[in-house]
């Protein structure tokens, strides 16, 4: 007797159909704690205590995946994307709802490479799939739905003057790798400027930490870049932010001095780091030191006002509110 998975063996998604394609995911997925239907049902449900935390995020195979990155590792990167928004809220995911567009040529080959990223890195962070939707499109795209818990949740708006600026991280080095592959010089990047881009990671472990720490007043994640993720709490607490230094990775920086690179801008606008950019009130440093150990830097310090400085060059420069947004023309 053949499993789901027998039966669809190196057939592509048209050859498979829809049903088999279903009975395949039905059989991978993971029963909720405390659950109330059946996975395959029309919905998930389950008992649920404490406060809940959920967001989504969308991978567009067309703009988000670059040269080098194979169905799996689109599948990390649609998990972390979510995770990262996550840890940005101090919560903790547990359950995952995936939702595909996918092309009918897919080869089932690549779509188990697809599923095994999604459900392996699921399960790094502690969390499972147990459901999701399944189309047919022209330009695949993964969307993921996060469900999980906080006891205390950290928004962008908790911002006040005084308070410290900081990130966990280096920036520029997804630039640095994005700009060999989409360049078709993989070779002039180190393994490890590629592995930024094409095997990121979510803050999880620091995005609880950062949670527990009563003096912790705003928090976002980068992917946006670190511009727009300062603009952003900027913006939603009613602050101005001042950089005294910036975050530069020294590789993302060498790599920008030879190929003639503007690093601010790398630094500045790169984007998708996967980060925390968090404030906090100077008094419990030493909280955030012991919690985060040598994972941090302290970038600037908000002030009254509004938007975004840096002191560069002597000069006190306005930091340009131009990171990703959709559907805005260049």
């Amino acid at each position: 007797m053949t499993g789901p998975s027998q039966e669809i063996t190196g057939k592509s998604l048209a050859q498979v159909g829809e049903r088999s394609l279903l009975k395949y995911i039905i059989s991978r997925l993971k029963q909720p704690e405390k659950a109330l239907l059946q996975p395959g049902d029309d919905a998930a449900a389950f008992n649920w205590e404490g406060g809940l935390v959920t967001c989504l995020d969308v991978l567009v195979a067309e703009t988000d995946v670059p040269p080098g990155m194979d169905w799996e590792k689109a599948g990390c990167k649609a998990v972390v994307a979510v995770v990262s928004d996550m840890a940005a809220k101090s919560a903790s995911p547990k359950y995952l709802l995936v939702g595909l567009g996918l092309r009918g040529d897919m080869s089932m080959d690549d779509f188990k490479a697809l599923w095994h990223g999604l459900e392996s890195t699921a399960s790094l962070y502690g969390a499972s799939i147990i459901g999701g939707d399944l189309n047919q499109c022209s330009s695949p795209f993964i969307s993921v739905t996060a469900i999980g818990a906080a006891v205390k949740t950290l928004s962008r708006s908790g911002a006040r003057p005084g308070n410290l600026v900081a990130c966990t991280g280096l920036f520029g080095s997804t630039a640095a790798g994005l700009h060999a592959l989409l360049n078709g010089i993989p070779d002039a990047a180190s393994p490890r400027l590629l592995e930024k881009v094409l095997s990121p990671r979510a803050r999880l472990r620091e995005g609880l930490a950062l949670g527990r720490i009563e003096g912790v007043t705003s928090c976002v994640d980068s992917s946006d870049g670190l511009a727009e993720s300062l603009h952003c709490i900027a913006e939603a607490s009613g602050v101005g932010i001042h950089l005294t230094s910036l975050p530069v990775d020294p590789e993302a920086r060498e790599y920008a001095d030879k190929h003639g690179l503007d690093f601010l801008k790398m630094v500045l606008y790169g984007g998708e780091e996967y980060e925390l950019i968090f404030t906090f009130e100077e008094e419990y440093l030493g909280d955030v030191q012991r919690a985060l150990g040598g994972c941090f830097n302290i970038i600037g310090s908000v002030v009254g006002g509004g938007g975004v400085t840096f002191e560069h060059a002597g000069k006190m420069v306005e930091v340009a509110r131009i990171g990703w947004e959709h559907f805005l023309k260049r």
